[in-house]
């Protein structure tokens, strides 16, 4: 059993993989542009991740896809992959930027939906409510919206549907559209929490809606002209990394993937606009509940953490610490054991994780993780450590906003300049 201090020591260096010289519109090549989405990997990683720990004929899944940048990658490179996530707006986004479409069909498509909605009369809010088109969020949409922009995002949202082009040509419009929202809204801008700016006037929808597309039509025709192989475009679908996975049950080669953070996002009001506008809303409490380490999570099925993590979290004074530190270790738990039901044997999992600081108690992550997995038979093949350039990644965040910065703030929290690369085999 290896000791926290025997862990770290054995901790690897990997210069070449902070990226230093990347720049953010190399961060954002190609389709990566599609949709913003914090937290996620930079695809000069997930390209050398994908080269260092598969093979073209293997099958790579990331559970924790987010907006698909690590399928993206494996999808450029010909490498055959999953990608799953709880969000419906990741799966959404996934799906659009690994789809390339043909530049000529989708600029029909394209036109004749601006066509449409140029001639397209704005419906009472009514209507679109009739028709299923707010999901029923009505109340909480008028948070966040202007009258006039509501109706005009929800009758965008009604011509997509009422054009009904093929699905995959409809995922882009509709990702394309989750795009503005923000933008569209009373949303801070460049805050990640969900925070109204009373001074905020947005510009039309259909402005920011059209320019996008723009974008999106661009960066497509660039992937399409690239790929090599499309038979081995990615699969994307919609999974919680808890649960069961029957049909990739031993079949998957590697996990290359990044799960949530003790300290991550909170995902569902991130996307709360998105979620509200575009999907059938539950109750907020049971949507939330799913998301790995939730405060809402009221510890189903789970198992409370024993060996060094329980001993750990033990030691902390902070009770409601504790409990957060419980319910994600367990969460983890739950996922790095049906990920050993999926990786065949002898594959790999490789996670992109770092350590963390939670109210001022130091949380040694890597070190935890590393030593659940090895309790559940996960073999450690090494743990490399990365920097992560400020110049790509703030240096700090307000704990009110959310917004990032890089200048000192008083009520702001340190980012985290490093990460590492844990990879384990299973036995």
């Amino acid at each position: 059993m290896i000791t926290r201090r025997g862990f770290y020591t054995s901790v690897q260096q990997r210069a070449e993989w902070s990226f230093s010289s990347a720049s953010r519109s190399e961060t954002s090549e190609v389709t990566h542009c599609y949709h913003k989405y914090p937290a996620k990997f930079i695809p000069q990683l997930a390209r050398s991740l994908l080269k260092e720990y598969s093979k073209k004929g293997e099958v790579v899944w990331d559970p924790f896809c987010g907006s698909g940048t690590l399928n993206l990658e494996a999808f450029r490179i010909g490498r055959d992959s999953l990608g799953s996530d709880i969000n419906p707006t990741a799966v959404l986004i996934a799906r659009a930027k690994t789809t390339p479409l043909d530049p000529q069909k989708l600029a029909n498509s394209v036109d004749e939906l601006l066509e449409r909605l140029e001639f397209s009369s704005l419906r009472s809010q009514s209507f679109y409510e009739q028709k299923g088109i707010l999901n029923g969020n009505v109340s909480l949409l008028k948070k966040w919206y202007s009258n006039a922009s509501l109706r005009h995002l929800a009758n965008i949202l009604w011509v997509i549907r009422e054009l009904g082009h093929p699905r995959r040509f409809r995922d882009f419009e509709v990702c394309a559209l989750s795009s503005i929202l923000k933008r569209a809204s009373f949303w801070l801008n460049d805050s990640v929490k969900p925070q109204i700016d009373p001074k905020k006037i947005p510009a039309a929808p259909l402005i920011y809606f059209e320019s996008q597309l723009q974008l999106m039509q661009k960066r497509n025709h660039q992937l399409f002209e690239e790929v090599q192989d499309p038979s081995c475009r990615p699969r994307i679908f919609r999974h919680n990394s808890m649960c069961y996975a029957g049909g990739f049950i031993g079949k998957v080669d590697s996990i290359i993937t990044s799960p949530p953070y003790v300290v991550s996002y909170d995902y569902s009001d991130i996307f709360r606009l998105s979620t509200h506008f575009l999907f059938y809303h539950q109750a907020s409490d049971i949507f939330r509940r799913r998301f790995i380490g939730t405060r809402l999570n009221n510890g189903t099925g789970s198992t409370s953490p024993t060996g060094t993590v329980g001993d750990t979290i033990k030691r902390i004074d902070d009770t409601s610490i504790r409990n957060l530190l419980g319910q994600y270790y367990s969460d983890m738990q739950r996922f790095l054991s049906q990920a050993r039901r999926t990786v065949r044997r002898g594959g790999k999992l490789v996670m992109v994780i770092g350590d963390t600081e939670l109210r001022g108690v130091s949380i040694p992550n890597v070190f935890l993780i590393a030593d659940i997995a090895i309790q559940l038979g996960w073999r450690r093949i090494h743990c490399i450590e990365r920097n992560v350039p400020l110049k790509i990644l703030p240096t700090t965040r307000d704990r009110e906003t959310g917004r990032f910065s890089d200048g000192p703030n008083p009520s702001s929290s340190k980012r985290y300049s490093k990460e590492y690369i844990l990879a384990m085999r299973n036995k």
